[in-house]
């Protein structure tokens, strides 16, 4: 007479409660998003008020460099009048039938120079004629400088006597006197030059306190004072700022710079002032940004306060969701304990009586009770091992013994003569590990293979259940397969396949799998499960012992 069978447990309700950690990282995640948004909003105000200023200091700019340019142009009108005026006076001298410089001067001719240029209030310099060859023929005053090289190689010299026609340039070097020489033409043949110098400072071209105005040549040298203390850098930027006309940093200062032509002379004035307007611009704006800032961090500062009420509110919660999952799957696990050890009793308490009825000697009865001893056993020593897991104690091992332990231990269930045990094991796979942890895992897999072929043939649905047990060499792994025809776990139960007392069966208490795993990870393999067509596949993976 056969024990009867106990009755099937009911599936296990899939947990709704979150993993540990799961709200809080959530909150992390959505607080990492709430800072983004308020990030890209405060970009988005930052760059506002900077596209302003930009767009303020470019108009005020033009609206500046517009006033320059009017300022320049009549500027440069009044030079080109006053200049023609110096050139007109010169012109009006030189034309005297008295003057007969190329047999130089008489007394009359030198009294008629004396009346005409005698402290001229338009020539600062003074006044002086010159011969055919550029010697001095006559001068107001007599130690007026003519500069240091000879006056027929200077460029505005030769000029003149190619054009026949008067000369404005500088006298002879950047910083000098301005000169403005006629020549003294009688039928096509020159007969001398009249040359007048004049300062800057004599000119019509006052610098205020705002602004400041440049002379320039064609050949881009400076008549200015304030050339002369001008590093070449700065005067070379002044001269690109005659080409382009805008803002120009000098000597840390931002100004604008405008520049018109002097008439027919062939200088040009540069007139330079301060960016004074984008100053005020400038502070407005700095004004406005500290303002934003400060409005974004006092934001950044009430959501980051709000983010951490919500995080701890948060993990409260979720401690209390995990005290609830924790009692959860206590009572789980108590409900599967209590169903175990009931099944394991009814089978002792029905082999007891019919041992009561059976002739001594039979088997039947002490082969149930050993069944059932051996079943409460596993149960002990699998809680046992998952309440208190001991460390690894790690020594050569072979696996193929391991897995012959193994196979050798599931013998003795009765499941086991229901169901084919295929082998195929390879010799001489060497793994550094605890040889107790890992028997208990393999026997774990090949435990649970065989009784679901065994549960398979008990239902109809495998006539002639099989388990096969394969251990291989794969590069630097020793690879063993536990693979079966029972049908496979429960598509319901796969996610959970991992997790402490989760089973689908009526035998065991879900602890098999995740100790199995847990004691494989630990010696640096894997455990991996794969649906077959007919059943399951188990793969463990352990590194294989490295030989010095």
């Amino acid at each position: 007479m056969e024990p009867p069978q106990p009755p099937p447990s009911p599936p296990p309700v899939p947990s709704l409660a979150p993993t540990p950690g799961e709200l809080a990282h959530a909150q992390r995640r959505g607080g990492r998003s709430a800072l983004l948004g308020l990030g890209l909003v405060g970009l988005v105000a930052l760059v506002s008020p900077v596209l302003g200023y930009i767009e303020d200091v470019r108009n005020a700019r033009e609206e500046l460099l517009a006033h320059l340019s009017s300022t320049a142009r009549v500027q440069a009108d009044a030079l080109s009048v006053h200049l023609g005026v110096l050139e007109a006076e010169l012109a009006r001298v030189s034309g005297h039938p008295a003057l007969f410089p190329e047999d130089g001067t008489s007394v009359a001719e030198q009294a008629l120079l004396d009346s005409a240029f005698y402290h001229s209030s338009l020539f600062s310099e003074g006044v002086a004629l010159l011969g055919p060859d550029g010697e001095r023929l006559w001068s107001n005053p007599r130690d007026m400088s003519l500069g240091d090289s000879p006056l027929t190689s200077r460029p505005w010299f030769r000029r003149m006597m190619e054009k026949h026609a008067p000369e404005i340039d500088l006298l002879e070097r950047e910083g000098g006197p301005l000169v403005v020489a006629v020549p003294m033409m009688t039928g096509g043949r020159l007969r001398g030059v009249l040359v007048g110098e004049v300062r800057a400072g004599a000119l019509p071209t006052r610098t205020t306190a705002g602004t400041t105005q440049l002379l320039m040549d064609a050949r881009g040298r400076f008549l200015l004072p304030a050339s002369q203390g001008g590093t070449p850098e700065t005067l070379e930027r002044l001269r690109e700022l005659a080409q382009r006309p805008g803002p120009l940093s000098l000597s840390g200062t931002q100004v604008l710079g405008a520049v018109a032509w002097v008439g027919d002379s062939g200088l040009r004035l540069l007139v330079l002032e301060a960016e004074t307007a984008t100053a005020d611009l400038r502070s407005r704006f700095l004004r406005q940004l500290a303002f934003q800032i400060l409005l974004l961090s006092s934001t950044l500062v009430v959501l980051v306060l709000l983010l951490r009420h919500s995080y701890r509110s948060l993990l409260a919660a979720e401690e209390r969701l995990r005290r609830q999952e924790t009692m959860a799957a206590l009572g789980t696990a108590a409900a599967l304990i209590a169903h175990e050890v009931k099944n394991a009793l009814n089978g002792i308490q029905a082999a007891l009586s019919v041992l009561r009825h059976t002739a001594a000697g039979s088997e039947l009865p002490v082969k149930a009770l050993r069944s059932q001893v051996e079943r409460l056993g596993h149960l002990a020593r699998s809680l046992l091992s998952f309440g208190s897991p001991r460390a690894a104690l790690r020594r050569p091992c072979e696996v193929r013994l391991l897995v012959q332990d193994a196979l050798q231990a599931v013998s003795l269930l009765p499941e086991s003569e229901a169901v084919e045990l295929r082998t195929s094991l390879e010799e001489g796979l060497m793994v550094q590990g605890d040889a107790a942890l890992l028997v208990s895992a393999i026997d774990n897999l090949v435990r649970n293979a065989v009784e679901a072929g065994a549960v398979a043939r008990d239902t109809g649905l495998r006539p002639t259940p099989w388990v096969s047990v394969t251990l291989t060499r794969e590069a630097d792994e020793a690879v063993l397969v536990v693979e079966d025809n029972a049908g496979g776990v429960d598509p319901t139960l796969e996610p959970r396949l991992w997790e402490p007392f989760a089973t689908g069966r009526a035998k065991g208490i879900g602890l098999g799998l995740p100790m199995a795993r847990a004691s494989v990870e630990a010696h640096g393999g894997s455990l991996t499960y794969l649906r077959r067509p007919q059943g399951s596949r188990f793969t463990l993976r352990l590194p294989l012992e490295r030989i010095p």
